[in-house]
């Protein structure tokens, strides 16, 4: 091999290793947002958001959460945001695009650190950064309510 093919061959392995592992979360994490976002409401279709942005599907994904999961993942989940999140897969979509979502931003919110799912739940209602905003401890207090047992 000479110098070059040695140089793209470090180059690859460094953008493929980049690219983390779709976290772990259990089955329960899901469901407690799906019931806090919209009580696992699959018809729910896409309203308004506190931002006044469209936020779609039982999980309340925006547009732009969609398209930095997509791009993580390399393709268009679903086919497109609408179909993803409120199609008749949308349960399974959205769930795919939070596993992408939070591969992508969870090491970066949590400065590298090993994320949490009071992290994962933090940025999926705070964006990127969510994990550091203090406003989005209460929803995070919301979701620790519903994974506690009863």
């Amino acid at each position: 091999m000479n110098s070059s093919s040695i140089t793209a061959l470090i180059v690859l392995l460094c953008i493929a290793a980049s690219h983390q592992q779709l976290p772990s979360l259990p089955e329960e994490f899901f469901r407690c947002i799906c019931l806090i976002e919209s009580d696992c409401n699959n018809n729910i279709g896409c309203a308004p958001d506190t931002d006044n942005l469209l936020a779609c599907g039982p999980y309340q994904i925006k547009n732009a959460f969609w398209i930095d999961a997509s791009q993580f993942a390399g393709r268009n989940l679903g086919g497109s945001w609408l179909e993803c999140t409120t199609g008749r897969n949308n349960q399974a979509c959205s769930r795919e695009t939070m596993f992408y979502y939070f591969a992508r931003y969870g090491r970066y919110c949590t400065n590298n650190r090993p994320p949490t799912l009071q992290d994962y739940a933090r940025i999926h209602n705070g964006g990127p950064l969510g994990c550091r905003h203090h406003y989005t401890a209460g929803y995070w207090d919301k979701v620790r309510t519903c994974l506690e047992p009863r």
